[in-house]
């Protein structure tokens, strides 16, 4: 198999830097643009899609909750699988809940944005180290 999971691990944090480096950066520019996103169900229904094929990633390569290190890999892949779901069945549940919680000001953003950072070098670390 070509994918393996430490590749997974390391492509995850790489995309989680990508997206969340501008929000530490600039977040009144991040929120705008994420507002944007947000107002159409359909930009929903496509972000929905794209977590869909993440999880279909990570559970194509373990699916069974085994033990060990390697239940990371399926639990990773089971969550972004609700949460695609979730984004393309209540698009406006989604919503409501990113400009309460997320999107409410830029502390809150930064805040978020720094421990995700922190999750992705985790995963990094994981993914060299364990795996």
């Amino acid at each position: 198999m070509f994918i393996t999971p430490s590749f997974l691990l390391i492509a995850l944090a790489i995309y989680i830097a990508v997206i969340l480096i501008p929000a530490l950066l600039y977040p009144k520019k991040f929120i705008k643009a994420v507002k944007e996103v947000m107002d159409s169900k359909a930009n929903m229904r496509i972000v929905g899609m794209n977590i869909l094929i993440i999880a279909f990633l990570f559970l194509s390569v373990h699916w069974k909750l085994n033990g060990g290190w390697f239940i990371l890999i399926p639990i990773l892949g089971w969550l972004s699988f609700a949460k695609g779901v979730m984004y393309m069945i209540f698009p406006e549940t989604i919503q409501k809940l990113a400009k309460k919680v997320f999107l409410k000001s830029e502390k809150v953003l930064t805040t978020v944005a720094f421990i995700d950072l922190l999750f992705a070098i985790g995963l990094i670390y994981v993914a060299l180290y364990i795996y």
